[in-house]
């Protein structure tokens, strides 16, 4: 009874923590429960290989591309035009302004992984990855478009809250060494450690902008506050006699090859893991990843930005007669106020280094044998950044109809849609494995209302595994595991 009920409150908390809101973030959702591809033990480092050892080809082991925001589109941008216009694409205004949200994310990450190799030895398992990875982030709110849009008459009286800017973006080399234990034959555990070598990074660390229009009118008052911070070479940065920024040259000639191997921006963070075998059919998953930070030395710049400007009005009184004396063209009148505007929001420049925290995902799931070849399951995946949680859910089917091929599918409601069908594919040859795997496959066969693309793919040598095959009167390749866990363990 007591264990009835155990399994009760550990099924309700576990389905409590899966439901969560969705936002724009990197996806790997799918890859998680594709049995036998080696490279779910980067989304939970307590997952073990099957076989004894796996090489990752190359550079060619995992490649990985993803893209996504939190609320449009590419149809609710661009649309097919009407009357005069209907054989061109224009842009739809309107459109984009309805399909954003209050605050709206855009984001995209690349990986590549140069080398990959895991070892078992008996209950342990040590794996090696050498990672590079590139992550942009974008951010702003709605109220900031729909003042553009629509300009003032409506906030007659008030201010209209922009919000900040967020921006964010980096580029690291990654060093991962992991090792997990099976502990007994319900539980494993697993830590990776990483060593980080930060080549490049913008982060805003701080944005604020506003407008407010007096009741008639006639006052508008801008204020505009910025904290911009970048590690990357920048040639000369012009100075003017007060002390402001004038000028920024960037010289492509100073990314060469020395900028592509600096480890000058080290860091570090740890990922941790651990699965749990409730009982026959059903086991959890738990993985934290990507906690720590790198600390950038190399050519940090600190752009800075707080300024306000009232506005009431142009004076061209003087620009009605050319003869008069005092006269002044309405270009220069318009010259004059935008002096005077980029006159309160100048910039300053420090020279400095700072940190930056890693996004940090935490995964929660679960898998449930419903046969011998299949088993269903569900995944939250939370990520941490700037203070922003993101979220999305996932629910898969994962088969297992021959020991060297496994299948995956799924459906994810994340980045505020609920239309993304993913699938996974794990196929072994020989020694010679090759996979591919994406969290919404509709993206190819839909891209115009997408808001989520991604795709890894990559080839592994496996060595080490046993070649027995499924068929209808023997256990599983699962079972086969569970059975040599209890053997350890006797």
């Amino acid at each position: 009874m007591i264990k009835s009920i155990s399994k009760t409150i550990l099924a309700g908390l576990f389905f409590l923590l899966l439901a969560v809101p969705a936002s724009a973030q990197k996806m790997n959702s799918t890859l998680y429960f594709l049995q036998n591809a080696p490279q779910a033990n980067q989304l939970n480092p307590a997952i073990q290989p099957e076989c004894k050892v796996f090489v990752g080809f190359p550079a060619l082991s995992s490649v990985y591309l993803n893209y996504s925001n939190s609320s449009f589109g590419y149809n609710d941008i661009i649309t097919d035009g009407t009357g005069i216009r209907k054989d061109s694409l224009v842009v739809d205004v309107n459109g984009f302004h309805d399909a954003l949200k209050t605050t709206n994310f855009i984001s995209e990450q690349f990986e590549l992984t140069l080398f990959a190799l895991g070892i078992r030895a008996k209950k342990y398992f040590f794996t090696l990855d050498i990672i590079e990875k590139q992550d942009t982030r974008f951010s702003f709110d709605k109220e900031m478009i729909t003042f553009l849009k629509d300009g003032n008459y409506d906030f007659r009286g008030r201010t209209s809250n922009w919000g900040g800017l967020g921006l964010d973006a980096s580029y690291y080399h990654e060093v991962a060494l992991g090792v997990s234990k099976q502990v007994n034959d319900k539980w494993t555990v697993g830590i990776k450690g990483k060593i980080l070598f930060g080549i490049a990074n913008l982060h805003m660390e701080n944005s604020d902008m506003s407008v407010f229009t007096s009741a008639t009118g006639n006052e508008i008052v801008l204020k505009s506050e910025h904290l911009l911070r970048a590690s990357m070479p920048i040639n000369q940065i012009g100075i003017d006699s007060d002390g402001f920024v004038n000028d920024v040259d960037i010289d492509g000639n100073d990314y060469d090859a020395d900028f592509f191997t600096n480890t000058s921006n080290k860091g570090f963070a740890v990922d941790l893991g651990m699965t749990y075998q409730m009982d026959e059919k059903t086991r959890l998953y738990a993985s934290i990843l990507d906690i720590g930070s790198i600390k950038w030395k190399t050519d940090g710049h600190e752009f800075s930005q707080d300024g306000s400007f009232t506005w009431t009005g142009a004076d061209w009184s003087q620009s009605g007669n050319s003869n008069d004396p005092n006269y002044e063209e309405i270009e220069d009148v318009f010259e004059d106020l935008s002096d005077s505007i980029a006159d309160q929001f100048r910039v300053s420049n420090n020279i400095d280094s700072y940190s930056v925290g890693l996004p940090t995902k935490i995964y929660l799931g679960g898998t449930h044998q419903l046969n011998k070849k299949l088993n269903v399951g569900a995944l939250s995946r939370t990520e941490i950044f700037n203070g922003k949680v993101q979220s999305a859910l996932t629910f898969s089917a994962n088969a297992r109809f021959f020991k060297n091929l496994s299948t995956s599918l799924s459906y994810s409601v994340v980045n505020n849609s609920y239309n993304n069908i993913g699938f996974g594919l794990s196929t072994k040859l020989g020694p010679t494995q090759f996979y591919v795997v994406s969290d919404n496959v509709m993206a190819a066969i839909k891209p115009n209302s997408a808001h989520l693309a991604n795709i890894r793919f990559g080839i592994n040598f496996l060595f080490g595994c046993r070649d027995k095959t499924i068929t209808k009167n023997s256990c599983s390749f699962e079972d086969e595991i569970k059975n040599e866990k209890k053997r350890l363990y006797k």
